[in-house]
């Protein structure tokens, strides 16, 4: 989790290092070779069928446009700020979204929980003061529509995962993901920072190697360990964290509406986690 939470600095040090197609591009390839290795190590096979393809296919587009925004909104918006954002409104969009196509009918505890996070959303774009050079210029506005598209990135990979493993579907994702930016790249690729720029490699090896696959591969085996509920619960120590490596190392101010908004919004996580688990069916 401190290390997913280090990923939103880690993208403010070199978003404006060079074009966002070539850092994704980048990052794709640096997760796909990091994750290729442990796919015999852990006695799986590269072999899938044409629909596990076509998963890793749709899944690579969706992954593809939250990076996109990830460091788009990065070049102007807060790192601390966008962590809490992102990681608190993301729960509440998927739960949504979950609700929504399965065709349940909403709770009042849904209801009050969505509510409520729809609340701290509010809070945490201050729509106390509706400028809409504020909103965009200050990423906000990005980086919750990242928090919608991450709740599509949540569903497709439950879908895919139940006919195939987590790590073979992260590679495919990241392979096909380095290739569909292939062709918008093109001669850019001339426009990669030098070897010598050991700021944005270093943080490039941390993006797509550490964070990306260590750190997601770590979680998915916690899951097997502890259990789905208990392993994603620690996802609350993701926002605060994200929050304070942001202020320490990047010097950012904390404001009191990001703080203020990620505890309303991780406050209706918390509801909408307590609906009794037949009412999710």
């Amino acid at each position: 989790m401190i290390i997913w939470a280090g990923s939103w600095t880690s993208g403010k040090l070199i978003a404006n290092s060079a074009d966002a197609k070539l850092t994704q591009f980048w990052r794709f390839v640096f997760s796909a070779a990091s994750i290729a290795p442990l796919i015999p190590m852990l006695g799986l096979s590269f072999a899938v069928s044409a629909k596990q393809l076509l998963w890793g296919a749709l899944g690579a587009i969706v992954i593809t446009v939250y990076t996109f925004m990830f460091f788009i909104g990065l070049k102007t918006g807060y790192a601390g700020a966008a962590g809490v954002l992102v990681t608190s409104m993301n729960p509440i969009f998927t739960y949504f979204l979950t609700r929504t196509l399965l065709r349940h009918t909403l709770t009042r505890r849904d209801a009050f929980g969505l509510v409520l996070g729809a609340l701290g959303g509010a809070v945490l774009l201050e729509l106390w003061h509706p400028s809409a050079e504020r909103l965009l210029m200050g990423g906000n506005l990005l980086f919750l529509g990242a928090a919608l598209v991450y709740a599509f990135v949540t569903l497709t990979t439950n879908a895919a995962t139940r006919s195939m493993s987590i790590i073979v579907y992260s590679f495919y994702v990241n392979l096909f993901g380095a290739l569909f930016l292939m062709p918008f790249i093109g001669r850019e690729i001339a426009l990669t920072p030098p070897p010598t720029d050991y700021n944005y490699w270093a943080n490039i090896i941390y993006l797509g190697v550490i964070s990306n696959a260590f750190a997601t591969t770590v979680y998915f085996f916690a899951i097997k360990s502890l259990g789905s509920a208990r392993a994603s619960s620690y996802i609350f120590i993701v926002p605060a964290t994200a929050l304070l490596m942001a202020a320490w190392y990047l010097g950012e101010e904390v404001r009191m509406s990001t703080v203020a908004g990620g505890i309303i919004a991780l406050a209706a996580v918390t509801i909408l986690r307590l609906t009794p688990r037949e009412e999710r069916r």
